[in-house]
């Protein structure tokens, strides 16, 4: 009688893949699931592998509710009852541990595989990078090897060893045909692409800049972004300002990001490309996910692709939040090709500060003012005083106090950029300078392979834009007159003396550097991530037909859908042709491969099996040989006649006996063999 998959228990074989699979598919949600849920999933596993062998008893009705009640509370616990995508995927992997506890039949064991497969794509969300691609492929192949067990129901068609080559043959099969579907079928977002909104904390600039925000940034080697240009060329360090926010409002303290004036020019604006090469730089960004609106650009930068735009203030945006990895193109252009206005309420924005503080600031502006004949000048002489004054760029600056310009101007000296930006906007405006705070990033670091750059949190910097008529606004960086270092070199050369940066590291860049097969294997794992994302994450429907009309010359959808059906059949007849060419493989049952193995051993006594013989014969003949062990052959012949007119309810039990006698008059012959080859007749005198 054949068991239904409502009935049929779970096979020992299929229970470990779909355990190792499952616990396996877990770990990319590494970073948001609190140690909770951690504790649960070892449990269920572990209470989950004492059942199987019989220790501990399936949970009951009772028992399941506490279990219910037990994730939802963990959920809750976990994320303070607030709802994200992070606790709608926690919620997910706590039903599936629901699930995994109370599994018994192979039902059971189909959904909990394709649980797990849906819980192995969520894990994409989180983690993107190659290797976690490559771990990926892992886990499904052994959720797969768990489908293919639980199709292996019997014990006479394979065990683990059975279901991990068929899976990895399904899985090789499939692989031409998810290439052929993922070039050529019509582009859906992958669900790693969708915009969906996180509550994970993210390190990065925000809408506002006290004078230690950028510091803390630059203790953080996370990833930015990465640009490649079109020349393929690095371009010079000091051309390397990436623009992120403009702040123009100051309360005495902070400076802030407003939204006064602030116009959007949405392509298509409009606008007509810059025809000229000089002075125009052409880039590519593959941004990592920030949760805010705007995106990074050289100076004067134009929107080029639908949903970003450029504000009146020169800063990039996005329509929605950028709340995964986003692929885009950028121009920056020289001052010469843009044109430049300041209108009357604008200039007072870039002026207004408090009414009140900072006196020896103010009286100190006062004298330069007077003695200063254009603004350039002024400009100069207040470059010049960070110049020349003793002012040391450093990652561990004093605590300021209320007169926060005054303290750093005339008493400490020492800061980091956000110091300098801010000090040098502040007096700029005192003096009639309509002036501003730019924040972003400064250079990164170029791999010579693959020709980009890569900018790092660390890289955050800050500084000022001033207004001169007749010219427009102009970037001044006060840091690169204290620490040229910092602007030519990056930050790490920049604090090499205070041995600040990246302290609190195990292993920093710096440290890398210094091990050349070390510092290698970094830059060729940094590539190999860099092509993942720019050619496989970052394949869209643009993209795709870009590589379509480039290599079909077509690009429409009816001409598309009848090379991915070409290429389909074309994938099925090569599978077809390549499995008529192979040989049927004869899959011996347990009992077949003992049986066969006591031959074996029959015939080095000397004993061959005959073409057409019964198993009862050759044991009887092999038995004659044998003398006094021919009472083991006979019990074995016995028990294969009682195997073979077994009940089908007893099929089981009567097979595993027939097993373990097989083996064991298999080892009597052995030991036959063995004295016969070294045990010598003893000569009598």
């Amino acid at each position: 009688m054949t068991l239904s998959a409502r009935q049929q228990q779970i096979p020992r074989p299929a229970l470990f893949w779909l355990l190792s699979g499952g616990a396996l598919s877990l770990l990319p949600h590494y970073s948001h699931l609190p140690l909770i849920f951690w504790l649960m999933a070892g449990a269920a596993v572990l209470w989950r592998w004492q059942m199987h062998l019989g220790r501990l008893p399936y949970p009951g009705k009772i028992t399941k509710l506490i279990a219910v009640v037990a994730v939802a509370g963990g959920v809750y616990a976990g994320f303070s009852g607030q709802y994200s995508l992070e606790s709608a995927v926690a919620f997910f992997v706590a039903t599936c541990l629901l699930k995994v506890l109370e599994m018994r039949t192979q039902r059971d064991g189909y959904i909990v595989v394709f649980l797990c497969f849906f819980l192995a794509g969520t894990g994409f969300l989180f983690e993107q990078e190659v290797l976690w691609g490559l771990y990926g492929l892992v886990v499904i192949w052994l959720l797969t090897a768990a489908l293919v067990s639980l199709h292996l129901v019997s014990r006479e068609t394979g065990g683990a060893w059975m279901a991990s080559r068929y899976a990895f043959g399904l899985l090789a099969t499939a692989i031409p045909v998810m290439l052929v579907f993922y070039l050529l079928f019509p582009r859906l977002a992958p669900l790693w692409s969708i915009n969906l909104q996180s509550e994970q904390a993210r390190t990065g600039l925000t809408d506002q800049m006290a004078p230690g925000d950028i510091a803390s940034l630059s203790r953080s080697d996370e990833l930015a972004f990465r640009a490649t240009f079109d020349s393929e060329q690095k371009p010079a360090r000091d051309q390397l300002y990436w623009r992120a926010l403009v702040l123009d409002r100051y309360d005495g303290r902070t400076w802030r990001f407003s939204k006064q004036d602030r116009e959007v020019s949405w392509f298509p604006s409009g606008e007509t490309l810059p025809t000229a090469t000089t002075g125009v730089l052409r880039y590519e960004i593959i941004q990592e996910a920030t949760s805010n609106h705007w995106l990074y650009t050289l100076r004067y930068g134009m929107a080029l692709e639908p949903g970003i735009g450029v504000t009146s203030t020169g800063v990039l945006v996005n329509r929605t939040p950028v709340y995964q990895r986003k692929r885009y193109q950028g121009l920056g252009l020289s001052r010469e090709l843009v044109s430049h206005r300041l209108d009357f309420q604008q200039r007072q924005h870039n002026l207004d500060l408090p009414g009140r503080g900072n006196p020896r600031t103010r009286q100190w502006l006062a004298g330069l003012v007077a003695n200063s004949d254009t603004p350039v000048d002024l400009v100069n002489k207040l470059i010049d005083y960070f110049r020349t004054q003793g002012f040391r760029y450093t990652l561990k600056p004093p605590a300021l106090g209320n007169n926060d310009i005054d303290a750093f101007l005339f008493d400490t000296r020492l800061g980091f950029c956000a110091h300098y930006a801010g000090a040098f906007v502040y007096a700029a405006r005192l003096a009639g300078i309509p002036a501003r705070v730019v924040v972003g990033y400064q250079g990164g670091e170029w791999n010579d392979a693959e020709n980009y750059l890569t900018v790092r949190q660390y890289d955050a910097h800050a500084w000022a834009e001033i207004w001169l008529d007749g010219t427009g606004w102009v970037r001044v960086d006060p840091t690169a007159v204290v620490s040229p270092e910092r602007i030519q070199f990056g930050l790490e050369q920049a604090l090499k003396e205070e041995g600040s940066f990246l302290e609190n590291k195990l292993l920093s860049p710096g440290q890398i550097r210094q091990i050349p097969w070390l510092n290698r294997l970094r830059m060729e794992l940094e590539s190999v991530n860099y092509l993942w994302h720019r050619w496989v994450l970052s394949y869209d429907n643009k993209r795709q037909k870009s590589l379509l009309s480039n290599v079909l010359q077509r690009a429409d959808y009816q001409q598309l859908l009848i090379w991915l059906v070409a290429a389909i059949v074309l994938v099925f007849l090569v599978i077809a042709v390549m499995i008529s060419w192979q040989r049927p493989v004869k899959i011996a049952s347990p009992v077949g491969l003992a049986w066969q193995r006591l031959v074996d051993v029959g015939e080095q006594l000397g004993v061959a099996f005959q073409m057409g013989e019964s198993q009862t014969h050759y044991l009887a003949r092999l038995g004659l040989t044998l003398g006094d062990d021919s009472d083991d052959l006979s019990a074995l012949a016995q028990t294969m006649e009682q195997q073979l007119y077994a009940a089908g309810g007893q099929q089981a039990e009567a097979e595993t006996q027939l097993l373990k006698a097989l083996r064991q008059s298999r080892k009597r012959l052995l030991r036959q063999v063995w004295r016969r080859r070294y045990q010598r007749p003893s000569v009598r005198t």
